[in-house]
């Protein structure tokens, strides 16, 4: 998991052009989706953190986004 506020935008842009990340979440809520997603793009940069993939959002403990992630999420309420 990489906190947004330990590191500058540009080093954030480049970890998504790398690939890096994938994901990003929001560490308040527990909640994970995509980079694109509406959601996402509208929380606190203090609660944004990144992830390389759903299996290390999940093994932090957060939940796919209802939105941007929906048939995750449907999975994730069935078996949650």
């Amino acid at each position: 998991m990489i906190l947004q506020i330990d590191f500058d935008p540009i080093a954030i842009r480049q970890m998504i052009r790398a690939g890096a990340v994938t994901l990003g979440g929001n560490k308040q809520l527990k909640i994970y989706g995509l980079l694109s997603c509406a959601s996402g793009k509208r929380m606190k940069a203090g609660n944004r953190v990144f992830f390389r993939n759903e299996q290390e959002a999940a093994s932090y403990g957060y939940r796919p986004c209802g939105h941007c992630l929906r048939e995750q999420y449907k999975a994730w309420k069935l078996h949650g």
